[in-house]
């Protein structure tokens, strides 16, 4: 089996303005995370839970991509990390947007 070449990463050693986006990016999706909890607090449904684990995931990818800034995750975990919460991600969604879009329009979604 050939070897993966490598690929350009982000340094070890963060950067400033590289730290600060994801501070942001973690703050943004932490933010977006804990509204989407409150809604599922409120609907209930199966639709909502699936949108809290999509954003669930999107919350990982930050961390994810802060562990390898770090130098904690080495570059192939870190790739195939973020491809896998990709992935789930993409996955929540369209199974949010089939359940809510499958359900009759006239009968509310059933709750959990």
């Amino acid at each position: 089996m050939t070897p993966l070449c490598p690929v350009a990463h982000a340094a070890p050693s963060p950067d400033p303005g590289l730290l600060g986006v994801h501070l942001f990016a973690g703050v943004g999706s932490g933010l977006l995370l804990a509204l989407a909890v409150a809604a599922l607090g409120q609907r209930g449904s199966r639709s909502y839970l699936l949108v809290v684990l999509a954003l669930g995931a999107l919350l990982a990818r930050t961390v994810v991509s802060g562990l390898a800034m770090f130098g904690p995750l080495d570059a192939g975990a870190h790739h195939f990390a973020e491809h896998a919460l990709d992935a789930m991600l993409a996955t929540f969604l369209l199974g949010a947007i089939y359940y809510a879009r499958s359900a009759a329009p006239s009968a509310p979604e059933k709750p959990l």
